[in-house]
């Protein structure tokens, strides 16, 4: 029979660990003895938080806001001198190590990204701004799709707004300069930059932060909006799809999209250049797509010259209208549209 107030032991073994997420905690793989499985295991030192009260505010976030595009919890514990957080085991990995390994079809940034947006959406309705989107804290399920994570900066909001002051410099939104009171729309914000990222691949954002001095001159690109470059896209990426990055990242929060479903609404309307699959290298750029038993290879080197060839059958034919010693990007940019 259940006592009033109980206690029991959860075991479990380290494995790996991996992942430093911030300013207090490690993710380790560890082994469940008692549910024999590989699971996830956020440990937070009780050290480094000055509120006891707060020790177990991530798990109780995590549990108020299931829903099946946010990384659920299996249980919180403690020992004398951690919090620990079970979290599912993904195989796949995060969104950051995908895109470490390669570049996103348009397609695949669509479907992630009205994927994460149902999750924000929900968190939003439950009264949580999350603070820290970027592709780090975004897991791929075992069926491959988005799912937000890590609720460690998430914060309840009062009267619309919620106040933060722990941030990650390079996704930092415009109006941290402005007032303590942040809503909804700093997620916006920050889904925009992960939005971006997707486009142009995960070194953009800090190639562009890296050629900065100084925090001020930081800060005056970020209140400027020229950080980031909102016009550096590569060709493939869709009109519909740069105005939808480029309208998150308003500095100005009343003219981004007010909502998550704003922003999933917007990106459904992408319909151009779905499957192209970048690749970028010493030679030049190269965008490949299978369309049905044919490989479309389009190559555009660094002088300028163009190749485009069609496989199938083990057969190879040059489509020598897109063969020229010249193209400029506008010409590209048709080429793939006219092709995909």
């Amino acid at each position: 029979m259940l006592k009033p107030h109980n206690r029991a032991e959860v075991n479990f073994t380290a494995i790996r660990e991996i992942g430093h997420e911030g300013r207090n905690s490690t993710t380790h793989v560890v082994h469940d003895v008692q549910l024999d499985a590989n699971i996830v295991m956020k440990c937070v030192p009780k050290a480094d938080i000055s509120d006891a009260n707060e020790y177990f505010s991530e798990s109780r976030k995590l549990y108020a806001t299931a829903h099946q595009n946010v990384v659920p919890i299996i249980y919180a514990c403690e020992d004398p001198g951690h919090i620990y957080i079970a979290m599912p085991f993904f195989e796949n990995g995060s969104l950051k190590g995908l895109m470490e390994d390669r570049f996103l079809t348009v397609r695949e940034i669509v479907r992630f990204g009205c994927q994460l947006l149902a999750g924000i959406h929900n968190i939003h309705s439950k009264g949580l701004i999350h603070f820290d989107i970027k592709p780090d804290n975004v897991l791929l399920s075992n069926r491959k799709e988005a799912m937000l994570s890590d609720f460690g900066l998430a914060k309840q909001m009062y009267l619309g707004g919620a106040e933060q002051n722990y941030f990650y410099q390079p996704i930092i939104a415009p109006e941290i300069f402005e007032g303590p009171d942040r809503d909804i729309r700093f997620d916006i914000y920050q889904f925009g930059l992960l939005l971006y990222r997707m486009c142009n691949g995960e070194d953009v954002l800090r190639e562009h932060f890296a050629q900065f001095q100084s925090s001020n001159e930081i800060a005056y690109a970020i209140r400027g909006g020229t950080y980031p470059n909102r016009s550096t896209f590569h060709e493939h990426i869709p009109d519909r799809l740069r105005k939808v990055v480029v309208r998150c990242l308003e500095v100005d929060p009343d003219d981004r999209f007010q909502s998550a479903l704003e922003v999933a609404n917007a990106l459904a309307t992408v319909s151009r250049c779905l499957d192209w699959r970048f690749e970028k290298g010493r030679e030049g750029k190269v965008w490949k797509r299978i369309d049905g038993a044919t490989e479309k290879t389009f190559s555009v080197a660094t002088d300028g010259t163009t190749e485009f060839v069609s496989y199938k059958g083990g057969k190879s034919r040059r489509n020598r209208e897109h063969c020229c010693d010249r193209m400029t990007d506008a010409r590209v940019r048709r080429v793939l549209k006219s092709e995909g």
